[in-house]
């Protein structure tokens, strides 16, 4: 029998409905057909919970890494075992069995072909309630089996802990969202198999903001700690380059946000200053040409780094490297020209 714990503080009486992010079946429920690419950024520190938090994520660094998920219709027949699903989540080599209701979303089981691993769980995960608002919370707990190369079984079982604990203004390299909505989630149980057991921890966190229909921004830390052996730590993030849906196109109201129609294109770089190379990110609303110079602090044409390149839409992102152009320790300048928009940014070699 499941737990499950559903509390919603008078915090909104405070702040005001209107102003917060609420998530919502009709907004934020998985859609079949959908697609989105993320871009994977070094990890970055989560920051604290409560109200009113300032999450300052423009100076993220890229890896170049672009995991694209996709939302299905559930393979038939469906997996024996799994329960009832009617939608499969593919990501990063996995196929998850979802179920997706007004109600809420649960996790059912999930496959890999390439690691022969396949699991299953009798008491499925729920992973989201609707409506979800800041001070929501609730725990579930869940019980699967896995199998790995068809012979070996691992019993999995624990709990999982989903909190709406944070909200307030998330600031990105290419623009700026407020009354963003933080969710955090702790998914704790112990894998049993003939080998021995294995403690798991996945704790996750997921911006949310109104326009939106999936995470902005989404921050994971996995630890594993096997009963013999030295324990493992995974840490990932990523950054979405979704743009918001048009007003009402989702049943929402407006975009809190500061992205207006067609915003200037902003440019972020870091380290600045830097020894031997920085990146450069820039995010397109549109295909374009972007052309970038290097010059000196005499205004000297030192080097085209782009010249009049037609780019996608999306997010962009390069690097000059110090050797490969001959920099000496001093100041220089990145001439950006995005079509007619011209952007000039100082960078400085030491």
């Amino acid at each position: 029998m499941k737990t499950l714990l559903i509390t919603t503080f008078l915090i909104f009486l405070t702040f005001g409905l209107s102003a917060q992010t609420i998530l919502t079946y009709p907004n934020n429920g998985f859609v079949v057909g959908d697609s989105f690419t993320y871009q994977e950024i070094q990890f970055t520190d989560p920051g604290n919970t409560g109200p009113n938090q300032i999450w300052d994520f423009s100076k993220v660094q890229f890896t170049g890494k672009s995991p694209v998920s996709a939302i299905q219709t559930a393979n038939l027949p469906r997996m024996e075992g799994a329960g009832d699903y009617n939608l499969s989540l593919l990501e990063n080599g996995y196929d998850y069995f979802m179920n997706s209701s007004e109600n809420g979303l649960e996790e059912h089981g999930y496959s890999n072909p390439d690691l022969k691993l396949t699991l299953k769980y009798s008491d499925p995960v729920v992973k989201m309630k609707y409506p979800f608002a800041y001070g929501a919370q609730f725990t579930d707990h869940f019980i699967g089996i896995a199998y790995y190369s068809e012979t070996n079984t691992i019993d999995f079982f624990g709990d999982n802990v989903v909190s709406a604990d944070a909200f307030g203004t998330l600031i990105l390299p290419d623009r700026v969202i407020d009354n963003t909505l933080r969710v955090k989630s702790t998914k704790t149980g112990l894998q049993v198999n003939m080998c021995g057991t294995t403690n798991i921890s996945i704790t996750k966190y997921n911006w949310y903001a109104t326009g939106y229909r999936y995470p902005v921004v989404s921050i994971s830390i996995v630890e594993n700690t096997p009963s013999v052996g030295a324990a493992q730590i995974i840490k990932t993030a990523y950054l979405t380059t979704q743009q918001p849906t048009k007003s009402g196109s989702t049943g929402g109201t407006n975009i809190a946000s500061k992205l207006i129609e067609n915003p200037p294109v902003s440019v972020s770089i870091s380290p600045n200053p830097f020894t031997d190379q920085l990146t450069y990110n820039y995010f397109l609303n549109e295909q374009m040409s972007v052309s970038i110079e290097l010059y000196n602090i005499s205004g000297k044409n030192m080097a085209w780094i782009v010249k009049e390149q037609q780019q996608p839409l999306g997010l962009q992102t390069g690097e000059v490297i110090a050797s490969r152009y001959g920099l000496t320790p001093g100041v220089y300048f990145l001439r950006f020209t995005f079509d007619k928009q011209v952007v000039i940014s100082k960078i400085v070699k030491i």
